[in-house]
């Protein structure tokens, strides 16, 4: 389904695409096919992208558009972790972790998506941290978690 397709279809329905695509990648993910796991990973965040940036009135909630977000970058760090990639696992937790920090500190959004952030912010920084800690070792995994620059101009999606 191509953008314009989502946008026109009611975020209750993109929600619902959110989760089946999400299901998919968790079984298979739990059948050991990491590759299969990651292309519904990434199909699942393009549709959260689609949510959690909806510039119509949404009837889906803050939190849950927020939620999905999140979730969809968590389990594409867990399917590049699968696949011996873990700086673009610390990437995309990156992106997540300052992606709702901004939202957190940002007056201009709704005061239920503040709080929603502020709610989230601990999953993104609890996986940075468990993250960080998996790989001390890996200069290049520890700089891509505090280098915003590395994500921004190195990444080959634009997802983020």
């Amino acid at each position: 389904m191509n953008h314009n397709q989502w946008s026109e279809r009611s975020d209750d329905a993109l929600l619902d695409e959110w989760k089946r695509l999400t299901s998919a990648g968790v079984d298979a993910h739990r059948t050991r096919c990491a590759a299969h796991a990651l292309a519904w990973h990434e199909q699942a965040l393009r549709v959260a992208h689609e949510l959690l940036y909806s510039e119509e009135e949404s009837n889906v909630s803050d939190d849950d558009r927020l939620a999905a977000f999140v979730i969809a970058h968590l389990n594409l760090a867990e399917c590049f972790e699968a696949l011996d990639q873990p700086t673009s696992a610390a990437e995309c937790l990156h992106c997540a972790h300052h992606r709702v920090s901004a939202l957190m500190h940002n007056e201009d959004v709704s005061e239920s998506m503040r709080m929603a952030a502020c709610k989230h912010i601990r999953y993104t920084f609890s996986a940075l941290s468990d993250h960080h800690a998996a790989h001390r070792e890996q200069a290049s995994s520890v700089d891509a978690l505090y280098d915003l620059s590395a994500h921004a101009s190195s990444h080959r999606s634009t997802l983020h």
